[in-house]
């Protein structure tokens, strides 16, 4: 019995998809929350963004190296591993009582995060039939996105009904079921020796960390402040470091080889931009709904439910498309629609229509549906072989290094509106026209960013590996 379960296909893809589910859950239902947060810890909207931004560090270093410890290890026991660490995590951030310890424990969730996630698409490589990688891809995403459209459903009644410190330990149930499926499910994977780059996840951590700090703290500081300055120069630094240190380790956590491949460039650097305004979109979209809106926590969330619904819908058609056209055709029509989504919701005021506010959201979560899942499959077509076991990792780290310039960037330029104005401000000091002018900065920055990783599409050829 157990033998024919390891050979379900359907049942590997669902354990698989479960672990992109999870990720994408304790993104979106946490930042419906975000407001009730900044007011229960006493903390500046600036500051409670930390509580995505370190998950999105975290998992952004961490992604690539997981990945090849799976491939060392086996992938079995990485993945099964990464889900107990994350309940973990989620158990200690449901009791935390200070801004300082939820960050620190968000850090462990995300820790676990990283172990299940940086396996993901390269399990749909190594454990379901080829002739299928496309849909089984856009199923995989689609399942994430349910995980967004579910999130801020239940971390808006949660919050609403309980009280936040509940939206973590949700994780828990499903975080049980996961291990218990996948210990049933899947089946080890043939372990390759080979060592891990430890120095180089430090320096990427230590590069990718400051940068984000500089930009999200700058307000707070002082652009021309020292230790805004120290941050950024010690980030230049870092990544300067990292380029040397990769180039000359004989087990380098991102072969820059492959990174010279010009196709594979375009794509991921498309990856980074093209994930900046949903980001972006979901940490800036509560404080509109709530605070431009008048909207309660509970409906907040509901509206952040639209986004992933279209993402559910369009998901699986895109990644079944690429099958049979080249996928960054379909990438483009993404990105395409992708730039007018982010100038309708540049334009959202305190007297926008619910129908007009649906419209941009569909548009924006149909963008991420159309540009990801065949991303992603041109980025897997394009790999030589032997650079197949970095190349999901490398897609998941763009991922969060875009979600984590997103959620930093987007969020600084709406900060700034809300600092000329009152100067550093927690929640009560928001006001409708305030939030209305952040959205609309933050959102045209966000139009740039997928107007670029539309060039960056236009400029690929797609020629398979064989």
């Amino acid at each position: 019995m157990l033998e024919s379960l390891r050979n379900n296909h359907k049942l590997t893809l669902m354990v698989i998809s479960l672990a992109s589910f999870m990720s994408f859950l304790d993104i979106s239902i946490v930042n419906v929350s975000l407001p009730t947060m900044a007011k229960f810890f006493h903390v500046t909207t600036n500051d409670i963004l930390w509580v995505i931004l370190i998950y999105i560090i975290v998992l952004g270093s961490f992604l690539i190296v997981f990945g090849k410890l799976a491939q060392q290890k086996g992938f079995k026991k990485v993945f099964l591993t990464g889900f107990l660490i994350f309940i973990i995590g989620s158990s200690l951030s449901g009791i935390a009582s200070q801004f300082h310890e939820l960050i620190i424990f968000r850090l462990i969730q995300a820790f676990g995060a990283a172990m299940f996630s940086a396996l993901t698409a390269a399990m749909v490589l190594n454990y379901l039939p080829k002739d299928k990688r496309g849909r089984n891809i856009g199923i995989m995403t689609t399942i994430g996105s349910l995980g967004l459209a579910l999130g801020p459903l239940l971390g808006g009644f949660i919050t609403e009904y309980l009280n936040f410190h509940w939206i973590f330990f949700i994780n828990v149930p499903i975080g049980i079921f996961g291990i218990i499926l996948g210990q049933a499910v899947l089946h080890e994977t043939e372990k390759k020796p080979g060592s891990l780059d430890i120095p180089g996840v430090a320096i990427f951590f230590i590069a990718q960390s400051t940068l984000i700090f500089a930009l999200n703290k700058g307000l707070d500081f002082g652009w021309t402040s020292i230790i805004i300055i120290g941050s950024i120069i010690c980030s230049v630094i870092f990544w300067i470091l990292f380029v040397y240190h990769e180039s000359r380790t004989t087990e380098p956590l991102i072969n820059l080889n492959y990174l010279k491949m010009k196709q594979i460039a375009l794509a991921n650097g498309a990856n980074i931009l093209s994930n900046m305004p949903f980001s972006g979109a979901i940490v800036l979209l509560p404080f509109y709904f709530e605070v431009v809106k008048g909207m309660s926590v509970g409906y907040s969330g509901l509206m952040l439910t639209i986004m992933p619904i279209a993402i559910f819908i369009v998901g699986p058609i895109s990644g079944t498309i690429s099958d049979k056209i080249s996928p960054n055709r379909i990438t483009l029509v993404g990105g395409i629609i992708g730039v007018i989504a982010c100038l309708i919701l540049a334009s959202f005021n305190p007297s926008s229509s619910l129908i007009y506010i649906t419209v941009g959201l569909l548009m924006l979560g149909a963008s991420v549906a159309a540009f990801n899942p065949p991303n992603t499959k041109f980025i897997l077509a394009e790999s030589p072989s032997e650079y197949r076991g970095i190349a999901s990792g490398l897609v998941n780290t763009t991922n969060m290094i875009g979600n984590g310039f997103g959620t930093g960037i987007l969020g600084t330029v709406a900060a700034m509106v809300i600092y000329n104005a009152v100067g550093p401000s927690t929640s009560d000091r928001l006001t409708p026209a305030l939030v209305s002018q952040g959205l609309h900065n933050a959102f045209i920055v966000g139009a740039l960013a997928m107007g670029i990783a539309l060039i960056l599409i236009a400029m690929t050829k797609y020629k398979p590996v064989k």
